[in-house]
This record gives C-alpha cells, sequence and structure tokens, in this order.
C-alpha cells in the first residue's frame, strides 16, 4: 500500500478545498436542514416510534406471528410515510439530493480531468486480460 505524506502538496490543496466547499450554498442548506430535523420534537418523536415498532416486527417474525407482522408491517408503512411528508423531512431529503449531486459532480470531474492524463478507470467494467493487468497477469509497459 502507497503511504502518502500527510503535508503532500495535493493533501494540503483538498483540504483547503474541503474548507471551502463547506461554505457552499448546498452544504450550508443541508447542514440547516440537519439541524431543523435534530431539533424537532416532531420528527424525533416518529424516529422513536418507528424504531419501537421495527423491534416489534423482529421479534413478531422470530416468534412468526403473522397477523401481528402484517399489522406492523402496515403501520411501520404509515409512519414512515407520515414522516416523509413532513415539510422538514422534504426539504432535509431533498438538501441531500444536491449535496449528493454536488460532491459526485465534483467526483466526476477529478476523474475526468486525471483520466485524461493517464488511464484510471472512472466507473464501469474493469478491463481483463492480456495488456491490462487482468487474470493472466501481464501489463502494458
Amino acid at each position: 500500500m502507497l503511504m502518502i505524506d500527510p503535508d503532500h502538496p495535493v493533501l494540503r490543496l483538498s483540504r483547503k478545498f474541503a474548507e471551502r466547499l463547506q461554505s457552499c450554498e448546498e452544504i450550508r442548506r443541508f447542514r440547516l436542514a440537519e439541524e431543523q430535523v435534530n431539533r424537532s420534537k416532531t420528527v424525533q418523536h416518529y424516529i422513536e416510534t418507528i424504531k419501537r415498532k421495527q423491534k416489534e416486527l423482529v421479534h413478531a417474525k422470530h416468534y412468526q406471528k403473522r397477523e401481528y407482522t402484517r399489522l406492523l408491517e402496515q403501520e411501520l408503512d404509515r409512519l414512515n410515510h407520515e414522516l416523509e411528508s413532513l415539510p422538514i423531512v422534504r426539504e432535509y431529503q431533498q438538501a441531500q439530493v444536491d449535496v449528493n449531486d454536488l460532491l459526485q459532480t465534483i467526483q466526476q470531474v477529478i476523474a475526468d480531468t486525471v483520466s485524461t492524463k493517464i488511464n484510471v478507470q472512472t466507473g464501469g467494467d474493469v478491463p481483463s486480460g492480456c495488456g491490462s493487468g487482468g487474470p493472466c497477469g501481464c501489463s502494458r509497459k
């Protein structure tokens, strides 16, 4: 395994980039939504109730209580739907999607930029066979 010096210039730039990323609109909106969700008594009540019902469901399945299992599954579906219907939760979920999209875009830009300079896999199937360092063990030089 390659050991990289923690003071490597690329790592220093990466840390600076990560710090700057913290101030972008998508990250700020996500953190605010997360804070609101964590402070909401309604949301926390739903989460606690869902966790309790999930534990009951595990026990009901273990003891093969089919009818009670079915009722608990229906109740969990209803509770999850109600939770996800709350505006504060929808906002939080959308903020998660936005942050994820931003991070995936950044990752793709980095991968595309690096792969134009050197042969780097950016997704999809890993090549195999002659010249790829695959199962036959050979590699291009």
